[in-house]
């Protein structure tokens, strides 16, 4: 289960704009968000290495692995 404080690597993104080959994508979550409409998913919202801030979608097809 994924808490707040892990340390998170992520490996595939349904994201247009975020390029894995060009960046690595390695973070610690800061926040994990349910959300109840649209069908319901989770934001599990992440301050990355590289200084990006965004979270990933489980649902979507985003795809990472817990480092620590």
């Amino acid at each position: 289960m994924i808490e707040i404080g892990n340390r998170v690597k992520l490996l595939k993104t349904c994201d247009p704009y975020t390029d894995l080959e060009k960046n690595e994508y390695i973070g610690t979550v800061y926040d994990i968000n349910h959300v109840n409409f649209d069908g319901g998913f989770t934001q599990i919202w992440c301050k990355w290495d590289n200084g990006h801030n965004f979270a990933i979608i489980p649902e979507c097809d985003d795809i990472y692995e817990v480092i620590t």
